[in-house]
Formats: C-alpha cells, sequence, structure tokens
C-alpha cells in the first residue's frame, strides 16, 4: 500500500514573518484551514475588517479564503502555526458540532487559553511532531509504518478536538445532531466553502446530494433559519468584500474570479446585497482603514 501524504503540516513562524514583512498580508487557500498559538510576543492583525491583537496564549484560528492583513508583528514573535486541508478538518466538526455553528469560528476566530490549557496544547502539538517526524524517518515498506502512520493521524485528530474544546469553553457551541437533514446541510456547508467562487446556483448544490432544488432549500432552511441562496449570497459577498479591500484587482478581474458574466453583472449584483457598488465599496471601505 502506497504511503499517503499528511491531511496538515507545520508552518514556521519565520516563514510566516517574511511572507508578511514582504507583501503585509496574507490569502490562505480555498481547502486550507488552521491555527497559531502564539507562545511569544504580539502581533496585531485585521480579518474581516476586525482588528486583533494576538498575545502570549491566545490562538487564533484561520478559515478557508481570508484575508490577513498584518498591522504589527514584535521580533520576538514566536508560536506554533499548523496549517490542515479542509477535508480532514470538516468531517471532525460535523461529529461534534451543529452544523449551523460550523461557520461561528470565521466570525469569531480568537480563545485565549489558560496557562493550563496553553501547556496542555504545547505538549500535545510536541507529540504529535516527533511522531510526525518519526513517520518521515520511517521506511513505508516497514511493517510498522502504517501503523505509526494511523497513531500520527490519530494525534492530529486529538490536537483538533483539544482546541474545539478550548473554543468550545469559551463560545457557546450546540453539539451534533446526527440526522440525514444535518447531513445535507453540512454537506452543503462544505461544498459552499469549495465552490462558492464559480457556483451560485442552489440548483448545483441540491444536484451534488442527489436532491432536487425544492426539497434541498427547504432542509437548508429548516437546518439554519436560513435558505440555501442566502447562504451563498453571504458566502459570494463576503469574499467579493475582501479581494475588493484586501487586493488591487480591478473589478473587472474579480468579476471573472467570481464567474460572473460581466462586470457589470457582478457590479449590480455586489450593490443589490450592500447597498453600494463595488467601486463605492473599495473607497469607503478604505478610506475608513487609513
Amino acid at each position: 500500500m502506497p504511503s499517503q501524504p499528511l491531511p496538515f503540516s507545520y508552518v514556521s513562524v519565520h516563514d510566516i514573518a517574511t511572507t508578511f514583512n514582504s507583501t503585509s498580508q496574507m490569502s490562505t487557500a480555498i481547502d486550507v484551514c488552521g491555527f497559531f498559538l502564539c507562545q511569544r510576543g504580539r502581533a496585531e492583525v485585521v480579518i474581516n475588517e476586525q482588528t486583533y491583537v494576538i498575545s502570549r496564549g491566545d490562538v487564533y484560528f484561520y478559515t478557508p479564503s481570508t484575508y490577513i492583513i498584518v498591522k504589527s508583528l514584535s521580533a520576538d514573535l514566536e508560536g506554533i502555526a499548523v496549517k490542515c486541508r479542509l477535508d480532514f478538518v470538516f468531517p471532525l466538526l460535523e461529529r461534534i458540532v451543529d452544523g449551523q455553528h460550523i461557520l461561528m469560528v470565521r466570525e469569531d476566530p480568537r480563545v485565549h487559553l489558560s496557562n493550563e490549557q496553553r501547556q496542555s496544547l504545547e505538549q500535545l502539538t510536541a507529540l504529535l511532531r516527533s511522531h510526525q517526524q518519526l513517520l518521515l524517518d520511517t521506511s513505508p515498506a516497514s511493517s510498522s509504518y502504517h501503523v505509526l502512520q494511523q497513531l500520527v493521524l490519530s494525534l492530529a485528530e486529538s490536537t483538533f478536538h483539544e482546541l474545539l474544546y478550548y473554543y468550545a469553553c469559551k463560545n457557546r457551541l450546540e453539539t451534533s445532531v446526527t440526522d440525514s437533514q444535518d447531513r445535507v446541510f453540512q454537506t452543503f456547508l462544505y461544498s459552499l466553502l469549495k465552490h462558492c467562487r464559480q457556483q451560485r446556483d442552489v440548483a448545483f448544490y441540491a444536484e451534488e446530494q442527489c436532491l432536487s432544488p425544492r426539497y434541498f432549500s427547504s432542509i437548508i432552511k429548516k437546518k439554519s433559519g436560513r435558505s440555501a441562496l442566502q447562504w451563498i449570497i453571504q458566502m459570494v459577498i463576503s469574499s467579493a468584500s475582501q479581494q475588493l479591500l484586501y487586493t488591487d484587482k480591478s473589478i473587472k478581474e474579480i468579476a471573472s474570479y467570481f464567474n460572473f458574466p460581466t462586470q457589470s453583472f457582478f457590479g449590480k449584483y455586489f450593490k443589490q446585497y450592500t447597498g453600494v457598488g463595488p467601486k463605492e465599496y473599495r473607497l469607503q471601505k478604505r478610506d475608513y482603514q487609513l
């Protein structure tokens, strides 16, 4: 059996600082999420127009397609940064968190740990890292390789669950209800994160689950209080807003990025749900941030 790449990796804080120092911003990939535990120093960042000061004991969670704007990084910044594939994290979330709360982290991405919690997380990540290195040093042909691989994956899941526990201690998270309709909603959220740039039609997401658009929409409305179309619009507008604020792409380029047939169509769509056109939004918000 061939070895499979691990669904997570550690990121050097030095590499992060170098990236920020050269660009002042970073955009996460559409299929990647992760966290940063600050062990020393300080960082001031802007995410979704909200400013956060991250210091010792703070954990910041980043979600797919998020722009992180750095205002300042202290020279002594140290911490643990991990990035994970969304297809590894999302199924874990589905088992323990109610679907409509899964995206809560996107809106409230920071939690402060007590000294005991921080030390526990540091020990767990150190154990994970040592086993990961052991796996890298073990031949895939070895009889112990696949057992070790599963051990590493289990440790990664335990680390994620520990983080989620700390987050749940500070925020109200409803536990998962394991019925078929919950599964439909959770699958929709996962697909929406992956495809919102290209797909704005409810029928696309319904067809993915072999359901009629009407029945699919009724499930989403029942489970979340919002229609599937409202979820799609929110994700598209949120993502487009970040492009307008945090990149120098032209409005025509952003329209193409989100698969709108013309710049004019994108402008009308954006204004319909924000009250202002893309150009006005960019000017107003950027002036406000200065």
